[in-house]
């Protein structure tokens, strides 16, 4: 049995302020002297390096869609070990899951986690309906362990009063913070969430003044309590991740660019023995030595002048690719390797290893989970097998006809490149809208590190 002290930070809806609630939190207890370790519900990269950042440390992802349940539990436990406590912050609303029965929803999660929840309550323009709300969901599900409340957007004194006592006069549940209506003019955001933080001039002043918010306008040593109460729970002791003694090098492009890794993915590379060396694409000038890329997504279209600009390096992946080299290439990745990107009336030279062009649009083009078949050879995946991933992207691609485009994946969820296809694949190389999860998609790691060996023994045999 494993008993460490743990959180779910939930709210209402989407937008109600748990990003910045649980990043106050995790701020204010590591100044408080606790070791934190710190989750996000779902398949979000932009609040996890948040809320890293906060920790000083790795924001791992939690996600039982793409992940067995088992794995997810085990994932949690094995990384918060030694923890004094483990903070996760949940996505929408407490219920809000897949279907009609709230599946895969940060209640599901905070059950198998067994973790006391704390629920987060945007109050703008609402008193005593908030108590009805705090009733309902404790009522819906008593299975979820609600343990407190914590009032956002508050607008004064009076307002806080009557919120207060209209739910714990109505619940069993405490109000353990009330939290005053604020600009957030130093938390821009983007999309669907925040300004990515490679992209914040402020992060550190930021942090700053959410854990001084946190610790003037929410009781933490009730937090703190809460926490302990969790029930000690069993997990299921087998391989988090398979490994391997593969000899390769695989380069990341990882920079302000291209910044959506998943800390597992990077994991499961190493974990098969590759070497991972960083590359910047704003600012290298040519490829190492390497014997596969990675190319995750992110923002290449807030970067495309200087993506373009830098010719070398595009040059030099190219030829890179025309010689064989592996390279696996995710959403922005994908992007990366088109032809070209165009925003707005500016068309802006890309890689030119696809035979397709990607086009920014104002709203999403695919959001959500997607199911992809795979129908045709390629560089990393097996024939037959099905891939679970998430996709989040505003561009879309044209070009999908021309005679040397050829594509490996058929959607069966989501959307993709058009609803039908999906993967595009060149050389050595393929490139999707596609976010995996290694924890999930063990077929992920595996084939990028033996495509990598294979294509390190070619050389060997060609430098003989």
């Amino acid at each position: 049995m494993i008993n460490i002290p743990r959180l779910t930070i939930a709210a209402l809806r989407g937008g109600a302020g748990k990003t910045f609630i649980t990043l106050g939190i995790a701020a204010a207890l590591k100044r408080k002297g606790l070791a934190l370790s710190i989750f996000k519900k779902g398949p979000d990269y932009i609040d996890s390096g948040w809320l890293g950042k906060a920790v000083d440390g790795e924001c791992r992802n939690l996600d039982s869609y793409l992940s067995p349940p088992e794995k997810v539990k085990q994932s949690f436990f094995i990384n918060s070990s030694g923890k004094d406590l483990a903070l996760i912050e949940g996505n929408r609303g407490l219920y809000d899951g897949v279907d009609v029965a709230g599946a895969f929803s940060t209640a599901e999660l905070a059950k198998l986690l067994g973790t006391p929840v704390v629920l987060i309550v945007d109050a703008t323009k609402m008193t005593r309906t908030a108590a009805a709300m705090v009733l309902g969901c404790s009522l819906l599900d008593t299975e979820v362990n609600i343990q407190a409340v914590i009032l956002n957007r508050v607008a004064g004194a009076r307002h806080d009063r009557i919120l207060r006592e209209s739910i714990e006069s109505a619940t069993s549940i405490p109000v353990v913070g009330s939290i005053a209506k604020l600009t957030m003019d130093n938390f821009p955001q983007r999309h669907l969430g925040l300004l990515p933080l490679f992209e914040h001039t402020a992060a550190e002043r930021f942090l700053l003044e959410a854990a001084n918010i946190i610790e003037s306008s929410v009781d933490l040593d009730k937090l703190q309590a809460i926490s302990a109460s969790a029930s000690p729970t069993s997990v299921k002791h087998s391989e988090l991740m398979p490994s391997g003694k593969y000899d390769v090098t695989v380069g990341i492009l990882k920079d302000s660019a291209f910044q959506f890794y998943y800390p597992e993915n990077l994991e499961a590379l190493t974990r098969l023995g590759a070497k991972l060396i960083i590359l910047n694409s704003l600012t290298g000038e040519s490829l190492p030595e390497l014997d596969a890329l990675y190319i995750g997504g992110g923002f290449p279209e807030t970067h495309a002048h200087g993506l373009a600009e830098n010719k070398h390096l595009r040059d030099s992946i190219l030829r890179a690719a025309k010689s064989g080299l592996p390279i696996y290439a995710e959403c922005g990745g994908l992007m990366y390797l088109s032809r070209s990107l165009q925003i707005d009336e500016n068309t802006y030279p890309m890689v030119g290893l696809f035979p397709i062009d990607t086009i920014l649009e104002r709203k999403p083009q695919g959001h959500g989970y997607i199911h992809v078949d795979v129908t045709r050879e390629n560089p990393f995946y097996p024939v037959g097998s099905r891939i679970i991933g998430h996709e989040f992207h505003y561009s879309y691609v044209t070009g999908l006809n021309d005679p040397a485009a050829e594509y490996v994946f058929e959607v069966k969820r989501g959307h993709g490149m058009d609803g039908v296809l999906e993967g595009i694949a060149a050389y050595n190389a393929l490139g999707t809208y596609l976010h995996v999860l290694a924890l999930g998609s063990p077929l992920w790691a595996q084939g990028i590190v033996q495509r990598a060996a294979e294509f390190a023994k070619w050389k060997r045999v060609q430098d003989r």
